[in-house]
């Protein structure tokens, strides 16, 4: 993992998912250094996947205690499970919702605090999370409420490949009414002062995609183009932006290809996501830019079904990790 002289908070997830197997896994091979995270969640759904010699340089705390104290040079597991202790099978429950929602409300507590320059988090469920009795869609929303950054945008990241979802986990019918002038405009802003930001990319370039098939061949497909998607465009380089577009969604990714962009904005989240966990998905990694710390995420969910098996893959969580630390130094020397 990529050093980094400021804490994270790393939640583990849901417990009965793979968040506690790939949590361990990056402690047991030594790629998750002591000292390096915060690590929140149940330790009971942790602990007994760790090897003993890594136990032993564990402690597990409460949020309270962590607040007053340094990581040092222990793993620090923060116990969010209050009486939620015992082991859940593997499934959607109210017990896991409660569980994974109070790791990340501490994750975003020890942020807003200033204990932690950053959060990845494990995967959780948003059946789980309903369950429990959360109105959050998910991590992105649960973060752009507490953090007050309601234009935050969720980016998915594989090595130079960065892909902006504009409209997020909403339904497909409901697509058409959220592709707005203003929701574009915003999402294109916040994606180029994260790539200035997190990236050092000073004068990025980034494509936005068209909604309907051909950029609705002149209206002929449909007028979203041509009523809204290209007059955003084209406000926004009056405002001296580079922007390319709209881009048919059948060739956008042909565009990153030969590397004529830093990012491209995808109108909905098949149309981003198809291609991205096609090109890369055991290395993929959710981020969210627009808020006042760094956050990266798995890009992938909790796998119930492979709860337990010992085959999870960690390559995402530790993908995550090292980005979140680059992330973090380069913010520091832009201070």
């Amino acid at each position: 993992m990529h050093e980094t002289s400021s804490p994270i908070a790393l939640t583990i997830g849901d417990p009965a998912g793979i968040g506690p197997e790939i949590t361990a896994s990056v402690m047991n091979r030594g790629f998750l250094k002591k000292g390096a995270a915060y690590i929140i969640g149940q330790p009971s759904s942790l602990m007994r996947l760790l090897l003993p010699e890594v136990s032993a340089q564990a402690e597990v705390i409460s949020a309270e205690d962590a607040l007053r104290r340094n990581t040092g040079k222990k793993y620090l597991i923060v116990d969010t499970g209050g009486n939620d202790r015992g082991e859940l099978p593997p499934g959607p429950s109210a017990r896991g919702g409660r569980i994974s929602g109070r790791s990340v409300e501490t994750a975003i507590d020890f942020a807003r605090r200033g204990k932690v320059r950053g959060i990845v988090t494990g995967p959780i469920s948003k059946k789980a999370l309903s369950l429990a009795g959360y109105t959050y869609r998910g991590h992105t929303d649960m973060l752009a409420d507490m953090f007050d950054s309601p234009r935050c945008q969720m980016i998915m990241v594989n090595g130079e490949l960065r892909v902006v979802i504009m409209t997020r986990d909403i339904p497909l019918k409901d697509v058409p009414r959220a592709v707005t002038a203003e929701r574009i405009i915003s999402a294109v802003k916040v994606t180029a002062e994260g790539l200035r930001l997190n990236w050092s990319i000073t004068q990025p370039t980034i494509a936005v995609s068209a909604l309907n098939p051909h950029a609705g061949d002149g209206g002929l497909l449909g007028r979203e183009e041509q009523d809204i998607i290209i007059p955003a465009l084209e406000k926004l380089r009056a405002e001296g932006l580079d922007v390319t577009g709209p881009v048919p969604a059948d060739t956008l990714f042909y565009r990153w290809k030969d590397k004529s962009m830093h990012a491209c904005v995808a109108m909905y989240h098949d149309q981003g996501m198809i291609p991205f966990k096609t090109m890369g998905f055991e290395r993929g990694v959710n981020m969210t830019m627009g808020l006042p710390v760094v956050r990266t995420s798995v890009c992938h969910g909790t796998a119930y079904d492979l709860a337990g098996s010992g085959e999870a893959n960690p390559g995402s969580l530790e993908a995550a990790l090292k980005l979140a630390a680059e992330c973090i130094e380069r913010r520091r020397s832009r201070a």
